[in-house]
């Protein structure tokens, strides 16, 4: 009877320890992202072409353009190239032979507009090079969606996460990202276990 009461008494303390554990959950994991990605958000951008552009023959990018366009945050004007192209005099062989070399060049070329930027676009504007042909917008950031596992190493002292994102503050020239924001990003990250508990992206 008195071991079984020794055990009856230690089994609070048992409990109250494994609580106490640092163990790291989905839900801890997810929260400890999240607050880094308030520090840092992720933010994406995309490249804006602008001045003169040829699109060689790339028709959904064209079409990109053209949406973005009918948005009224870019203006796309057509430009003649071929028309620019001074026209040989006389008959000298090298010169016609240049000139014709010169209208191919512009055909693989595609289709050639001048952008450029309305003042309703500004507010997308992240970086604006001086004197540049292009400009980085925003497009759209990623926010957790949700921890999907959490695979601890004790003898390491660190876990693998597997983290699914989801995007939001999605902007219209996220149509030119590489990657649709509507559709999740899923990535692994390493995190560490310190004496003052599980860190991602805070200094140890």
């Amino acid at each position: 009877m008195k071991i079984i009461k020794s055990v009856l008494w230690m089994l609070p303390l048992l409990v109250i320890c494994s609580c106490g554990s640092d163990n790291l959950s989905n839900s801890k994991a997810e929260k400890i992202i999240s607050k880094c990605l308030k520090k840092n958000p992720a933010n994406q951008e995309v490249l804006l072409s602008i001045n003169q552009v040829s699109f060689r023959n790339n028709s959904k990018k064209l079409e990109n353009y053209k949406n973005i366009e009918k948005k009224g945050l870019i203006t796309m004007e057509s430009v003649d190239v071929k028309s620019k192209i001074k026209k040989p005099n006389g008959n000298d062989p090298l010169a016609q032979w240049r000139y014709e070399a010169e209208l191919r060049r512009v055909e693989r070329r595609g289709n050639t507009f001048k952008i450029e930027i309305t003042t309703k676009a500004k507010k997308f504007i992240s970086v604006a090079p001086e004197n540049g042909n292009s400009i980085r917008m925003k497009s759209h950031k990623y926010v957790v969606d949700k921890v999907l596992e959490v695979q601890e190493i004790p003898s390491m002292n660190a876990a693998k996460v597997k983290v699914q994102y989801k995007a939001e503050d999605v902007t219209p020239f996220s149509i030119l990202s590489s990657k649709d924001p509507a559709e999740f990003l899923i990535e692994d990250l390493d995190m560490v276990k310190t004496s003052n508990g599980w860190k991602y992206c805070d200094e140890f």
